[in-house]
């Protein structure tokens, strides 16, 4: 049966058109592809440069609704729901939220973008291969704690932890929240499952980076540092695709003039606004910048070289997101909601396939 809310739900917000400006600039940003307006390399830089200082202030709101109608639909559909009193339309309603939140973490997610992803089914065992053994490997053992340990074979079966959210509207919340409620829910949702996830990998990233590799420290991100983070990684014979920066360092990048024979930029602001910059000598640049404040999982100077999938490690979900729908009434509460729970593992199975930079 088709989802009744999916559509309205889906509607998050409006495109970047060709007459967006940001605040002091005089001509558009981007022209009618979406694409940035921009002479040359530096400028395209600069441009992006431009683009995340504005989000960092506020400037930019990603994925708000602006258009009144849409509004109004979203805050209709909260109030059937939240009036249902057989449930049905909660759980229609928090199914749809669900798939909105996956589909934004299958495209924006860290964790999933560095680690091999894979979906188990009921009942199957939580078994990885590795591609490499005698390797110290990294694995979450709840949602909270990561822990060592050296693989000596090539299989392993590691935890699994429940990644949870409770979504909880309260009456009063929605008679005097003149916004998009919905919005509000879905960004809770998502700090709940793809940056708990992503807060995962980050913790074990910080971990393994230092049993075979060497933090970088340094004052000023340049080539000669970019190159020497790369290294630690390649110097093992593992392919290194991806590097990932906090915000801050693009204001080094577009500051050395080095960058520009090397850097190659995406030039589309739906690549821009899923975290992907541009790469360098072939390796492709991510941040986590265009993301809410809340959202956020990387400290300011940080850097990650890091491995292709095959040789950092896995992600293993084990079947679909539960939904289940939350009253509160009988408990002399008025509040309604959701309570969402995906079964997860995750391994970064060689600690050589991370390395890390870090501004002093």
């Amino acid at each position: 049966m088709n989802n009744p809310y999916r559509s309205i739900i889906a509607k998050t917000g409006e495109p970047v058109t060709s007459a967006y400006k940001l605040p002091g600039q005089s001509s558009s940003m981007f022209n009618d592809k979406g694409e940035f307006n921009a002479s040359n390399v530096s400028d395209l830089l600069g441009q992006i440069g431009r683009l995340i200082d504005a989000q960092s202030k506020g400037e930019i709101v990603k994925s708000n609704v602006v258009d009144p109608q849409v509004l109004s639909e979203r805050r209709d559909i909260l109030l059937e729901a939240f009036n249902d009193k057989s449930g049905k339309s909660m759980q229609l309603l928090g199914e749809a939220l669900a798939v909105e939140i996956l589909d934004t973490t299958s495209r924006e997610s860290l964790s999933r973008r560095f680690l091999q992803y894979k979906e188990i089914g009921m009942g199957e065992v939580n078994m990885i291969r590795l591609r490499q053994h005698d390797v110290t490997a990294w694995m979450a053992v709840s949602a909270t704690e990561v822990q060592p340990i050296i693989v000596r074979g090539r299989k392993l079966i590691p935890p699994e932890f429940n990644v949870e959210a409770y979504i909880l509207i309260d009456l009063k919340e929605l008679s005097a929240t003149p916004g998009d409620l919905l919005e509000e829910k879905y960004e809770e949702g998502l700090e709940a499952t793809m940056v708990s996830e992503d807060r995962r990998w980050k913790t074990l990233a910080d971990n393994a980076c230092t049993v075979r590799n060497t933090i970088q420290w340094f004052t000023s991100f340049t080539p000669q540092i970019f190159s020497r983070i790369r290294s630690q990684v390649s110097r093992w014979g593992i392919p290194v695709p991806t590097c990932l920066i906090a915000y801050d360092i693009w204001d080094d990048i577009i500051g050395n003039a080095d960058f520009s024979s090397l850097f190659d930029p995406v030039t589309k602001y739906e690549l821009i606004q899923e975290g992907t910059l541009g790469t360098i000598l072939g390796v492709t640049v991510v941040t986590d910048a265009f993301r809410q404040e809340n959202l956020k999982v990387l400290d300011l100077g940080e850097v990650f070289l890091v491995g292709a999938p095959i040789n950092h490690g896995v992600i293993q979900v084990r079947g679909s997101m539960l939904v289940e729908p939350i009253n509160k009434f009988a408990d002399g509460k008025s509040q309604k909601g959701w309570f969402m729970n995906e079964i997860v593992s995750m391994v970064i199975g060689n600690s050589a396939s991370v390395a890390k930079g870090q501004r002093i």
